[in-house]
């Protein structure tokens, strides 16, 4: 029997077996936190309101905006002991249309501690594996940050021109690129180079060598060949069809480091899966370790067409009031263990849609034929 479950709640059902397999446990956070947390690492959570209140104790608390901050700001995890957590939890933000706060049911999977290339390339194919659970027809982009910040950093630019064409790039705004190189001074060649970025993306095999052809320094080439190393691994795993790169996907610089990524299921609006490594995350808040991850927007995958069943209830088992209380109950679990959902009741309602009908006899459910 399939039971009439939204996509959000099929997902979480199955995303939960999918991680403990990997050896990733349940992990609980309290709805509240200290709105410090928050006030001191705006740039970390999305939009730049959070909900709060007074607690008795007079401290200013915070419905939770965001749930990895929770983490790293919980985490016992060092460059010796790791941690492989997974959760569900909801979170609380500004919904931009309206200007209210919405809560959000997002899910998520964090691997802290001793970081290195197995780690990444484990939950990047849990990223993966998380969005071919949703769909089989999804997408998930990679992009490695290092690529675009060590060309910037080795053109020695002043901080408001830096972000400035940073953030141009992740826009994919050419004009507004040639334009700031145009305020830096920088030379044809190099301005070339910047506007061709926000392109580097499509296929793995082609978007790597178009980028290894654009390196101007030895640190891009390492971090193209890091690149490449995921990318080879993710083919040979068979994700390649469903996987592209693109190197202008940058997130926050005081944050993320390193690979990122962005998932995306066709007929959804929406990006439903996002993550990457935060090792500067753990850094700021004194960890001495490592990190990467990801979230699932559950809420974004209810907003694709919706399967309707035909059938509120697979049988209605029809009892009398003088039927013994337990007889009633083990004729329902006899249906039950056959995989069907049950109804129990003294008449059929007139509004209950149901595939089969039973009548209890002698204590036992008797199929009542159309």
């Amino acid at each position: 029997m399939k039971y009439n479950l939204k996509a959000d709640e099929r997902a979480t059902l199955e995303l939960r077996g999918l991680y403990e397999k990997y050896g990733y446990r349940k992990y609980k956070i309290g709805k509240f936190e200290e709105y410090s947390l928050y006030a001191a690492n705006r740039d970390f959570i999305a939009g730049d309101k959070v909900l709060t209140f007074t607690d008795l104790d007079g401290r200013l608390l915070a419905m939770k905006p965001d749930v990895t901050l929770s983490v790293v700001n919980n985490t016992r995890a060092t460059k010796e002991k790791s941690e492989k957590l997974y959760y569900i939890e909801n979170v609380y933000r500004e919904n931009k249309e309206n200007h209210a706060f919405k809560e959000i049911s997002q899910m998520g999977l964090e691997y802290l501690g001793h970081i290195n290339r197995h780690s990444i390339l484990e939950v990047i194919v849990l990223a993966a594996k998380t969005l071919k659970t949703i769909d089989s027809d999804y997408l998930l982009e990679i992009s490695h940050m290092h690529y675009t910040v060590h060309l910037l950093e080795a053109l020695q630019l002043g901080e408001t021109l830096y972000l400035e064409i940073l953030n141009n790039i992740r826009q994919k705004n050419v004009t507004g690129v040639t334009q700031a190189a145009a305020k830096a001074g920088l030379d044809s060649e190099t301005t070339e180079i910047l506007c061709q970025i926000p392109f580097l993306y499509g296929e793995m095999g082609k978007t790597i060598k178009k980028a290894r052809s654009m390196a101007l320094n030895d640190e891009m080439l390492q971090d193209i060949e890091e690149l490449q190393e995921y990318c080879s691994a993710l083919k040979s795993l068979g994700y390649s069809k469903n996987i592209q790169l693109d190197l202008s996907m940058v997130n926050d610089i005081d944050y993320y480091n390193g690979i990122v990524f962005r998932g995306y299921i066709r007929g959804l609006p929406g990006c439903v899966l996002s993550g990457g490594q935060y090792d500067k995350a753990m850094k700021l808040f004194g960890k001495d370790a490592g990190a990467v991850g990801f979230a699932v927007y559950l809420d974004e995958l209810n907003k694709g067409q919706q399967i309707q069943s035909k059938y509120d209830v697979d049988a209605v088992l029809v009892y009398d009031e003088n039927d013994s209380l337990t007889s009633v109950l083990k004729a329902a679990g006899v249906l039950q263990k056959e995989g069907l959902s049950v109804r129990t009741e003294t008449a059929v309602p007139d509004c209950l849609r149901y595939r089969e009908k039973y009548v209890l006899i002698d204590g036992k459910p008797v199929k009542e034929e159309k």
